[in-house]
């Protein structure tokens, strides 16, 4: 006789449990982690894979090099444009190329040339910049005995040891300012030249990355209208001077006079083109624009490098 309770029913099992990644303990469906992007398959890596992983890898960056420098050359904003829109990840981030771009520009310009920005006049390259000799000398006996009235007509004033710290931290930090100031004055016009060219050479760098923000609030206020973001007007920024320290790094080799002429002429044609693309507007008021906002920028990175080499010179550089 059958059993009523009809056959033994089978063991239920639980389904496995998915894989989890080994970086970030995320549940596993593929060949790649959907919350980090790694591996799924880790194993201890071989010399082969070693070298395999490093040469995709140099591929992979070479491509978006080659890729984001052809289309940053080529079609002016389109870069900017393609960030915006989300097409990002065939190309160099903004920042990076900005930073790679500069910091390849600045190494090659301080070995290949040593610009002299504040060259002396013709004949007086071994001159002082002041000549104290002459003062000196024309007052003669009357420097001492001047010196020895102001001495006795001066109060007394209290000891040095009783001065409070402020006072005497002020007076020494006066006396180490004043000296450098001396120092500076008593080079001769070619070596303080030098030192100023100095200055400005080796505080260009972070100059320039600090006006980047000053540049996209230009745009920003020339661009209102359009109501923008200010990390729009940014991200064209970083793209334009991406281009510009390009253009610097080609002008580091010695071309023909044309070449350098049309390489001089580059950097505001691109500033046009790209506006155009980006912002849109007329060619008439876009060259305008380009015209005042290159003035201006000029005009602030004059100032800033100048406040760079008077703060090398008075902290001793």
């Amino acid at each position: 006789m059958s059993d009523p309770a009809g056959p033994a029913a089978a063991p239920v099992t639980a389904p496995p449990l998915p894989p989890l990644c080994k970086n970030c303990g995320a549940s596993l469906g593929g060949a790649y982690c959907s919350a980090c992007g790694q591996e799924a398959r880790i194993e201890t890596p071989t010399v082969g894979e070693f070298v395999r992983e490093f040469v995709q890898d140099q591929m992979a960056l070479e491509g978006k090099l080659l890729r984001t420098l052809k289309l940053l050359i080529t079609r002016p904003g389109e870069l900017t444009l393609d960030y915006i829109s989300g097409r990002r990840q065939c190309y160099i981030r903004p920042l990076r190329l900005y930073l790679a771009l500069s910091v390849v520009y600045f190494a090659v310009s301080g070995l290949v040339s040593h610009p002299d920005l504040f060259r002396p006049s013709s004949g007086n390259e071994d001159k002082p910049i002041f000549n104290m000799k002459h003062e000196d000398a024309g007052q003669g006996d009357a420097k001492p005995a001047a010196a020895a009235a102001d001495k006795a007509a001066a109060p007394t004033r209290p000891d040095e040891g009783q001065l409070p710290d402020a006072v005497r931290n002020f007076k020494t930090g006066s006396v180490v300012l004043d000296a450098r100031i001396q120092k500076f004055l008593s080079q001769t016009q070619r070596q303080a030249g030098n030192q100023l060219s100095r200055a400005v050479v080796n505080d260009a760098p972070v100059a320039m990355f600090f006006l980047l923000p000053l540049f996209a609030g230009l745009l920003q206020l020339a661009y209102l209208r359009h109501h923008l973001r200010y990390g729009v007007h940014l991200l064209f920024s970083l793209h334009y001077h991406a281009f510009v320290f390009l253009d610097l790094l080609l002008r580091e080799i010695p071309w023909p006079s044309l070449v350098d002429a049309l390489l001089n002429l580059a950097i505001p044609a691109y500033l046009v083109l790209a506006l155009l693309r980006v912002y849109g507007g007329r060619w008439w008021s876009t060259g305008l624009g380009v015209a005042a906002l290159l003035m201006t920028y000029s005009v602030l990175i004059g100032i800033t490098l100048s406040i760079a080499a008077v703060l090398s010179v008075l902290a001793g550089g």
